[in-house]
């Protein structure tokens, strides 16, 4: 979380305050649309508060101007700006220049400020540029797509008026280098609000819109921290071809279906199988990291990353039935994403092979596919469930009964391998064998017996 440091700043400059052999360097001009070089050395003047240096820096506002500055190169410094003598604001300690060395002040007074580049520590020099912009306040008409404005925030909570007049797919994005902001948006049914959702603690919000007025509102996290420059902006794409906003639509066989869902949000599709076939399922998004989730009879598969970067997949033969088939954002964000389905024969034998209690098994594991067995228990007590991976295989087990998790486990106290003990009613459950890792493959032995 980006803070606004409160308290003064002491600079000593030189041999130091206290001396009176030298005096403090003078500073040197900085427009408030202008920009200037400059490099910490060991000749810098001395901070002896913490041992950095500092170089300084005089700006002159006028009463309610606003300005950005900015702090590129290879020193890894800090900015913190003055007027007579009292700490207006400064960027964190030992940040990366090249990223976040920017500050937006604006005077409550007219008159000089004094802007002090420097190191995040003792041991931080090098080149700087400094960059001076003005910021253009927000003209106070509706926002509306393609806009983007600058406004300080000064209250705990400030509210815009969004016209929208063609129906689309809505970016809203609140940024800030001063606070940790969080985005709003009501109005036609719609009540959104969104935190970290853009990059680092900036917000955003993506959303399909109707004609008509909306409110919009920007705060920070914690409203104690102060306000500061903040940036808003508006943009609009149509919505694509077949793009599902409700769920129970039914998903094709071997086609891609496009779907869309807010950020704490799940869209479910019915997927029907006419035959028994291997199907694999790939949800993938440039918005969202999607969670997908196949449910049916008695089983219950999950996949987050399976599919290759933050995408995901299921690949298993499956008896011919009725499957939910749903996909859930867990980043935090909403957007568009697709869902494709593939088929294929399905390998001879059972789609579920029966375990016998006390006998071990030997299996394999196929990259993005999961292991199913139907498991007897003949009476209620204490059952003991072992997977032991080869070659390096991270296995898991997951029990399940008429579609609900019983119970799963990764590790054991002391290995890798899963050793699941947990008290069972008698009765048929299915247990799935498969891999912390969704895209490994490899051998395993499993065992289930009675404790």
């Amino acid at each position: 979380m980006k803070r606004l440091a409160a308290g003064l700043l002491t600079l000593a400059i030189a041999a130091g305050l206290n001396s009176p052999v030298h005096a403090a360097p003078a500073a040197r001009p900085l427009a408030s649309n202008g920009e200037t070089s400059g490099e910490i050395t060991s000749a810098t003047a001395l901070n002896y508060s913490d041992g950095s240096r500092s170089q300084l820096f005089s700006l002159q506002l006028a009463a309610g101007q606003a300005v950005s500055l900015k702090l590129e190169g290879p020193l890894n410094g800090t900015l913190a700006v003055f007027h007579r003598d009292q700490l207006v604001g400064r960027t964190g300690s030992n940040c990366n220049c090249s990223d976040n060395g920017q500050l937006s002040v604006r005077a409550d007074k007219a008159g000089q400020y004094l802007v002090a580049v420097s190191g995040a520590d003792a041991s931080a020099f090098g080149p700087f540029h400094l960059t001076a912009t003005p910021i253009v306040a927000y003209d106070g008409k509706p926002l509306a797509a393609g806009k983007r404005i600058t406004d300080w925030l000064a209250n705990a909570r400030q509210e815009y008026v969004l016209q929208v007049d063609k129906p689309g797919l809505y970016t809203l994005n609140l940024e800030s280098d001063a606070f940790d902001t969080v985005l709003g948006l009501s109005g036609e049914g719609v009540e959104l609000e969104d935190d970290d959702g853009g990059n680092n603690t900036n917000s955003r919000l993506v959303t399909p819109l109707q004609p008509g007025r909306y409110t919009v509102s920007a705060r920070g996290i914690d409203q104690s921290a102060g306000g500061g420059a903040f940036y808003l902006g508006v943009e609009q794409a149509d919505f694509p071809e077949g793009l599902v906003f409700e769920d129970g639509q039914a998903l094709p066989i071997d086609a891609t279906a496009s779907g869309f869902i807010n950020a704490d949000g799940t869209r479910s599709f019915v997927f029907t199988l006419p035959e028994r076939r291997r199907v694999q399922f790939d949800a993938s998004s440039r918005d969202i990291d999607p969670l997908l989730t196949v449910q049916g009879g008695d089983i219950v598969l999950s996949d987050d990353d399976g599919g290759g970067g933050v995408n995901a997949r299921l690949s298993q033969v499956l008896d011919p039935g009725e499957y939910n088939v749903s996909v859930r954002s867990v980043n935090g964000r909403g957007g568009i994403f697709q869902l494709a389905t593939s088929t294929a024969p399905a390998p001879d034998g059972p789609t579920r092979p029966v375990l016998a209690l006390g006998r071990e098994t030997s299996g394999q594991l196929v990259a993005g596919s999961r292991s199913l067995y139907t498991l007897e228990i003949p009476r209620k007590g204490r059952y003991v469930i072992s997977m032991t991976g080869i070659n390096g295989l991270d296995g898991m087990v997951t029990l399940m009964r008429d579609g609900q998790e019983v119970a799963s486990q990764d590790d054991s106290d002391n290995s890798l391998d899963p050793h699941l003990e947990v008290e069972l009613e008698a009765g048929r459950y299915v247990l799935m064998a498969h891999s912390f890792d969704s895209s490994a493959a490899g051998g395993y032995r499993l065992l289930v017996r009675r404790r």
